[in-house]
């Protein structure tokens, strides 16, 4: 009887060594793709970064307006996918934030127009270039570890720190922010969740029920930087060559953004079905009151825009982007931020407009809603939104939106 019992102890002892030893390969295979895949991030930015230093010093050349312009909207372009694929990074939130907040400050600078010191902006991008090229050189120097690796990335003390400090200088001297500015990003910074507190597992489920390509996938779960504004899960996944993470909030288990990384095949989907499936996602992911704003496309996906319709308005602050494949439609992308964020809507009632008087001859009012949209001091107001278009030969189409109030134009847009 006892030697069946030691038998039986060393067999279950065996299957636990064997599970130990499989478990520990996938988590090793995880860390293996998650590493290739940063680092690939890493170079990307890089690379981006020496792009958008060129197009600032190509800006200086022209005195022309219509040249100027086109290195302008360059630099917003450039900037914002910079600002991308920061976002993919795993570095401290702190720097991250910086980042994105400069690069932010200088696309909406460079694509409004607005007069600035560019050469200075130009010495600061090429400076903060070199600084970010020093930080990266220490990452790529420690080969394939990738725990050393991601740890440095998230130290505090990082060499990337001294690009967040040098960051809070350029962005002082370079795009300072007016008093309503300032009170905006502080509004930004103290609005919080209020739902019940999710568990790790209930977090990995909600993943799973949105996601059900995710379910079986290898995965990692790590809690955001002490300060971020919300406390989130950051859900790492693998399976085979598909590759993403998803970042669920711990206050309600909101899904905050998604990324899906996985070979492309032909296109299959139209827009239509694809805007169908996004509408039904967000039904079930539990954001009811978002609506259909536009959509564009490229090769490989449709992406979608959705804002929340408060009464009779749609909030265009509080957005949902998505991102869907032409091949099947699922879901690679989905960013929730200023959607989870909610602003707080000013109490006001339009005042009526006469859209007949305050449009010129000639002009043909084809759309008009109410929306809330950020004027230039980044406050927001409520705002008929127009499409308008010339009555002529170039059938030129225009969006205007005018305070419902002043009735100011606030902005305006060609479409294409």
């Amino acid at each position: 009887m006892m030697k069946n019992s030691l038998y039986l102890v060393g067999i279950l002892l065996v299957a636990v060594l064997l599970y130990a030893v499989d478990l520990t390969k996938q988590n090793n295979e995880l860390k293996q793709s998650m590493h290739a895949y940063y680092t690939n991030e890493m170079a990307a930015a890089s690379a981006k970064m020496t792009q958008l230093s060129q197009a600032i010093n190509q800006a200086q050349l022209f005195e022309d307006g219509e040249a100027r312009d086109n290195e302008m909207q360059s630099i917003w372009r450039i900037s914002n996918d910079l600002r991308n694929s920061i976002g993919k990074l795993p570095i401290h939130n702190g720097v991250a934030n910086d980042m994105m907040s400069y690069l932010g400050r200088m696309g909406d600078q460079a694509k409004s127009g607005t007069q600035g010191d560019w050469q200075a902006i130009a010495q600061n991008m090429n400076s903060l270039k070199e600084e970010w090229n020093v930080a990266t050189a220490r990452f790529f120097s420690t080969g394939s570890n990738y725990d050393t690796w991601a740890d440095g990335l998230l130290e505090e003390k990082s060499p990337f720190q001294t690009v967040s400090a040098n960051l809070k200088s350029y962005q002082e001297t370079d795009f300072p922010l007016t008093a309503s500015e300032s009170d905006y990003e502080k509004k930004r910074d103290l609005v919080h969740l209020t739902d019940k507190e999710v568990t790790k597992d209930e977090a990995l489920q909600k993943m799973r029920e949105l996601f059900p390509s995710t379910d079986g996938a290898t995965v990692t779960v790590s809690m955001n930087a002490d300060d971020a504004a919300y406390p989130f899960y950051h859900i790492q996944f693998a399976r085979g060559s598909r590759l993403g993470y998803a970042d669920i909030t711990k206050k309600g288990g909101h899904i905050l953004s998604f990324l899906l990384e996985r070979p492309a095949n032909d296109p299959q989907v139209t827009q239509q079905q694809a805007r169908e499936m996004a509408t039904s996602f967000l039904q079930k992911a539990g954001y009811t009151d978002a609506v259909y704003v536009e959509a564009r496309e490229n090769h490989e996906a449709w992406h979608f825009v959705f804002s929340r319709k408060s009464g009779d308005a749609i909030v265009y602050p509080d957005s949902i982007q998505l991102k869907l494949a032409k091949d099947t439609g699922e879901l690679l992308g989905l960013n929730a931020m200023e959607y989870i964020q909610k602003e707080n809507l000013p109490d006001t009632t339009p005042v009526e407009l006469a859209m007949e008087n305050y449009f010129a001859d000639g002009v043909n009012v084809e759309e008009t809603k109410l929306v809330y949209a950020e004027n230039t001091g980044r406050e927001l107001v409520l705002c008929y939104e127009v499409i308008a278009r010339l009555d002529h030969e170039q059938n030129e189409t225009f969006r205007v939106l005018i305070d419902a109030n002043t009735h100011k134009v606030v902005q305006i847009e060609q479409l294409v």
